[in-house]
């Protein structure tokens, strides 16, 4: 998200870089409006990760290519001028503000701001940042170099810090971007298309296994890397306050893992405790997501001694998602209607489909699931649908509503309007799980009772005889009539549901063939049903 609505999507098999707005609907609606803006293209490769750098519309991209990219993404939106001709290669320019290639020999994973530094454009509203960047170009360069570079719209000041990691290594690198001086070379101005910044490597984070997340707390000086072993190492960046203009330097402050490494018996089982996503919950408290889908709360500052490796959670939540949990983001601090006390939000996203957020008590971290989304819901009974993942996640934030933006396997965009934190009747995570349970069951007595009804007999079809089996006709006449289904084209529905879930029944040829209504379609019961003796109805 990089605000104002407005969000950024990208995919590995593409090198462009899309942007959009979100609009909520009008008052007492809850539809929302997506519009595309434009196209960043200009990418070596196909994109694998987004992070917005700051409120002033930069952002970065990575690549497999391993190149990282800085862009400006209000330019040629905010600041077109009407009459002004600017060449395609100069406009491209304002655009893409610098190319880092090859900063890993990977691809790029994930990055996570640090500071986003200064950014002044003359097109910018004037604050003190602008103020201190136009006073020094003016003292180095003469005021005429000021004007020049409002007329001609030049960056005057560009600088941040970030953190990027590959998934394939132990470490993870500490970048530092600040503004390319060309006035040190003796060059009055920046030829089109050179980087207005450039990059240097500050600092390599070492761990003992191979990193797969990381997450920052922007202007604390904090980071977290999570590795494939389950542990997860918290960083804190130390000024030197002896030498003036000096880096950070950061050092390993504590170790989390609730684990201890001698119950690490097969790599298979170890791979499930991998760190795959991350996020800071306030100033106090962090989530981290694992590879088997379990969530847990910790306390930063643990038992407040150095060095030490935390072996007890806050809290834990063991198979919040059926699978890899993949991105987990923090929401806005709420105060709860019924109880009025502070509530901490995160939502988090799996390769299961599901979509969970949660409610956090700001002085005692036990999380209550207030909603729950599963993107294929829908389609989790048919045939063909192939399961749906969720991949990223953002929060738009614009009263009355909350929107969560979630980005899927199948490459489209779901739009979830978030309720309000209540602290309902029942966790909504258990009242699903229950829901689930009894439409399992539902199906299961359905199944039964269509087994101890059906009668098979031998049948012959193009000279050739089939034991013990019925045709597809009778079996979606007894679900019509049994009013299991309203219409013979549901009954069809249901009956490949129990089909492919339940393996009721398959086709006499023993192919993939699916239920069909025809009289001529013959079918055998299997699985745990072939041996099933009739007995008395059940009742659904």
């Amino acid at each position: 998200m990089l605000g104002d609505g407005c969000f950024l999507t990208a995919a590995v098999a593409d090198r462009n870089i899309k942007m959009w707005k979100l609009a909520n609907g009008e008052s007492g609606e809850s539809s929302s409006s997506i519009t595309f803006i434009r196209d960043f293209s200009g990418c070596p490769t196909g994109i694998t990760c987004l992070t917005k750098v700051d409120r002033k519309g930069r952002f970065l991209s990575g690549s497999k290519c391993g190149t990282v990219m800085l862009w400006d993404s209000r330019f040629n939106c905010n600041d077109s001028k009407e009459g002004e001709e600017e060449s395609q290669l100069a406009r491209k320019h304002q655009v893409l503000l610098a190319t880092f290639e090859n900063l890993m020999r990977r691809r790029v994973d994930t990055i996570a701001m640090i500071d986003d530094g200064t950014y002044v454009r003359p097109t910018d509203n004037v604050d003190w940042s602008m103020m201190a960047a136009v006073t020094k170009k003016a003292a180095k360069e003469g005021s005429n170099s000021v004007q020049r570079a409002a007329r001609e719209r030049q960056i005057i000041a560009c600088s941040l810090q970030f953190a990027s990691i590959t998934g394939a290594h132990r470490t993870v690198k500490v970048w530092s971007v600040k503004h390319n001086d060309k006035k040190k070379e003796g060059t009055e101005e920046m030829t089109v298309g050179e980087n207005v910044a450039e990059i240097k490597l500050v600092q390599e984070l070492e761990h003992d296994d191979v990193v797969e997340s990381v997450a920052t707390m922007p202007g604390k000086s904090m980071l977290l890397a999570g590795d494939r072993m389950g542990s997860v190492t918290l960083w804190k960046g130390i000024k030197n306050v002896f030498k003036r203009g000096s880096p950070k330097m950061w050092h390993c402050i504590r170790v989390f893992n609730w684990r201890q490494p001698l119950e690490l018996h097969k790599c298979k089982e170890s791979m499930q405790f991998g760190i795959t996503s991350l996020s800071f919950l306030g100033e106090k408290y962090f989530v981290s997501g694992a590879r088997g889908g379990d969530l847990r709360i910790w306390n930063v500052n643990g038992s407040g001694a150095k060095d030490e490796t935390v072996r007890n959670e806050l809290i834990g939540l063991s198979g919040a998602h059926s699978s890899e949990i993949t991105s987990i983001i923090t929401g806005r601090d709420v105060v709860e209607g019924s109880s009025k006390e502070k509530m901490m939000t995160f939502n988090t996203c799996g390769k299961d489909g599901m979509v969970l957020s949660f409610m956090v008590p700001a002085e005692r971290p036990i999380p209550r699931c207030f909603n729950v989304v599963h993107l294929g819901i829908a389609d989790r009974y048919t045939s063909d649908g192939d399961s749906i993942s969720a991949l990223s996640l953002g929060c738009h934030e614009m009263e009355p509503n909350t929107s969560i933006i979630v980005g899927s396997s199948c490459g489209g965009i779901k739009v979830l309007q978030q309720p309000y934190p209540s602290l309902g009747p029942q966790d909504a995570l258990l009242a699903y799980r229950q829901q689930i349970k009894e439409e399992s069951l539902t199906l299961q007595m359905i199944a039964e009772n269509v087994r101890s009804a059906i009668k098979c007999t031998n049948r012959k079809k193009n000279m050739q005889s089939y034991a013990d089996c019925f045709t597809g006709g009778e079996l979606v006449s007894y679900l019509v009539d049994e009013k299991h289904a309203a219409r013979r084209v549901d009954a069809v529905m249901l009956g490949c549901a129990l089909q492919t879930h339940l393996s009721l029944f398959h086709h006499v040829s023993k192919e993939c063939q699916l239920l069909q209504d025809d009289i001529r379609s013959f079918y055998r019961f299997g699985g745990q049903f072939k041996k099933m003796k009739s007995h008395k109805r059940l009742t659904v």
